[in-house]
């Protein structure tokens, strides 16, 4: 008799919120994935961080979400791996101008940024 291999669940899906055509973080959810371009918090968040001395989010233009491209998910697999102390469940895909400094490292998962 033989016993059949248990498969093994596939890994989550990661997704990536954008805006303007813009990726600008990536996170793996199930059924929140939708719903993160919507959360109160995030969108406060992305209205004070800056890039390129603008705000990530002005407030107007739409948020979406979307599964990750290839390299995207790479690049947040490779980020987590980087930052496995971190339990934030965010990657920023930009570099934010509060980690533009040269004296500071760039930690791709560091979510929330400082405050």
């Amino acid at each position: 008799m033989t016993i059949p291999a248990k498969a093994e669940a596939p890994p989550p899906t990661v997704f990536v919120l954008e805006i303007d055509g813009q990726p600008i973080l990536a996170f793996r959810a199930a059924r929140q994935a939708r719903e993160l371009g919507k959360e109160h918090w995030l969108q406060d968040d992305l209205k004070r961080m800056m890039i390129g001395h603008r705000p990530l989010w002005n407030g107007k233009s739409p948020i979406r979400v979307r599964r990750a491209k290839p390299e995207e998910e790479v690049y947040y697999v490779d980020a987590k791996t980087e930052n496995a102390a971190g339990d934030s469940p965010l990657v920023f895909l930009v570099r934010r101008d509060d980690q533009a400094d040269a004296g500071s490292p760039v930690t791709r998962g560091s979510f929330p940024p400082r405050r």
